[in-house]
């Protein structure tokens, strides 16, 4: 989510003497590979786990995997090549005319979708919750693929316009009489000022305003639900309990309990989404006002508080496997199973080795 001149500006003027400038680069410089390593391990991690064979089952699960593959995109073709900038002085879409444009095609629609994936997801619990017997799970597993599919082909035509908007264009340099490179300028002063000032506008529903508009909604309606369905399971609890217990079945217990897993899961997901991704829509539509009227020292506090606002979007990329360890019980057994699983197998291992009756 950064506009082009933000970049260009970073890396030439006077106020990079400032100390706020100099805080910023430190953070793009040692928080991004901290992030880019935890989002790498962690969602790499989420893909073992969900998509082993107790767990892919679950639509959720379809879901959370290809959040993860696309939180990983997010991570390589955006926080990556900021730390490049920063680090090594060197900008992926410096490299050609079709990296100019693709790359920043990419980064805008895997955070897009990202976003809409959460809307995916609680729209499919809220289904679950306020109707849970009346869907087969071949026909929730075709919706979930329906709207992946639909919701991916939105954003990347949403952002289409980057491939229109920028060029890759070469200026003269006359102190040195040689051609100078420059790299995703915008093609004209009308796309400029799109870009600048509609764009960021539009980009804020399509990131922020509409998913969390769905996505809290979607939360408060799931919350009504469950409130009234455990205040109508209370009183037949007693009743029941003896009856289930003799059983051997517990299906209304059984139900709240995965009913609530996986609600708390999705809560944990979208509160870290609505503070992690807010800042940085603010920051873009404030920027251009900010900016016309900040002296050097203001624009040096820019760069401080772009750094900050970016690595809190990036946060939501990296730690989703923390929150579904922490908040899904499912998850978080399947966790156990692979590490348990693995660390008796080296034991196993080891006592093969060290056997002496072994050839």
């Amino acid at each position: 989510m950064a506009n082009i001149s933000d970049i260009e500006r970073n890396i030439s003027f006077s106020y990079t003497t400032f100390d706020e400038y100099k805080i910023g680069v430190f953070i793009w410089k040692i928080v991004s590979p901290i992030l880019i390593i935890l989002g790498t391990v962690g969602n790499s991690l989420s893909i073992i786990v969900l998509t082993r064979r107790s767990i892919r089952s679950s639509t959720i699960s379809l879901y959370l995997t290809v959040l993860s593959f696309t939180d990983l995109v997010v991570l390589y073709s955006g926080l990556l090549r900021q730390w490049l900038i920063y680090q090594f002085d060197y900008d992926v879409r410096h490299a050609s005319a079709f990296s100019c444009k693709l790359n920043i095609w990419i980064v805008y629609s895997s955070l897009d979708f990202s976003a809409w994936i959460l809307v995916g997801v609680t729209l499919e619990r809220m289904i679950t919750v306020w109707r849970p017997h009346n869907t087969q799970h071949e026909v929730k597993r075709k919706r979930a693929v329906g709207f992946i599919i639909a919701f991916g082909a939105i954003v990347l035509a949403l952002n289409s316009h980057f491939l229109y908007g920028l060029v890759f264009r070469a200026d003269k340099n006359e102190t040195h009489g040689h051609a100078n490179i420059q790299t995703c300028v915008e093609i004209d002063e009308t796309y400029y000022e799109f870009f600048n000032v509609t764009w960021p506008w539009i980009d804020l529903c399509a990131f922020c305003a509409f998913p969390l508009t769905v996505i809290v909604v979607g939360n408060g309606l799931i919350l009504f639900k469950l409130i009234n369905s455990q205040r109508k399971l209370r009183p037949r609890h007693v009743q029941t309990s003896t009856v289930n217990h003799e059983s051997g079945q517990i299906p209304l217990a059984g139900q709240c309990s995965k009913i609530s897993s996986t609600t708390s899961m999705l809560f944990a997901l979208n509160t870290v989404f609505l503070l992690s991704t807010l800042p940085i829509s603010i920051y873009n539509i404030g920027y251009t006002h900010w900016a016309n009227v900040a002296n050097e020292h203001g624009n040096a506090k820019l760069d401080l508080w772009w750094a900050i606002v970016n690595m809190l979007m990036y946060v939501n990329n990296s730690m989703n496997f923390l929150l579904y360890c922490l908040s899904g019980t499912k998850f978080r057994r399947e966790v156990f199973r692979i590490f348990f699983h693995w660390r008796q197998n080296r034991v196993d291992i080891i006592n093969v080795v060290e056997d002496p009756n072994n050839l």
